[in-house]
């Protein structure tokens, strides 16, 4: 049942993906505006616009992907540390960043960039080493607390 869960958000992130990829230049740059003026009233007036507006987008664009790594790393349950299924999980998230970065190219005002598939492929890999780790620090405090209780503690 997990796994089909974490199926159906995968699904729902590619789908979002796509909706944000269909949006032409001007409705995705005021979407991009409205988070960049929060940044620039809660941080210093000091930063370039251009510049927080550029990471501002790539940041998105690494987060979405980082949540499609990790949703699809949990679709696969208790296998997902397996060295395939990170493969897997990988080889999809840099496909779905092909496709997309391709649709992307047929918007008005947009544009294709491979830098943008290479950061897209950085956010599913650091989902795969940032799950690890969580996985790791878990499996140490459930060992931990077994032996714990076997001792009486």
């Amino acid at each position: 049942m997990k796994k089909y869960f974490f199926i159906c958000i995968s699904i729902l992130i590619m789908i979002i993906i796509f909706k944000f990829s269909s949006e032409d230049a001007g409705e995705s740059s005021r979407r991009s505006g409205i988070i960049l003026e929060f940044i620039q009233r809660l941080s210093s007036k000091y930063l370039k616009e251009d510049l927080l507006s550029y990471a501002v987008r790539k940041s998105a664009h690494f987060t979405m992907y980082f949540l499609l790594g990790s949703s699809l790393q949990l679709s696969f349950n208790d296998n997902a540390r397996s060295i395939p299924n990170k493969f897997i999980v990988l080889t999809i998230v840099f496909l779905y960043a092909c496709s997309d970065e391709l649709h992307q190219s047929f918007i008005p005002g947009r544009s294709s960039e491979f830098g943008d598939v290479l950061i897209d492929s950085a956010g599913g890999l650091a989902s795969i080493f940032i799950g690890d780790i969580l996985r790791k620090i878990s499996e140490t405090v459930y060992r931990d607390r077994v032996k714990n209780i076997l001792k009486g503690e």
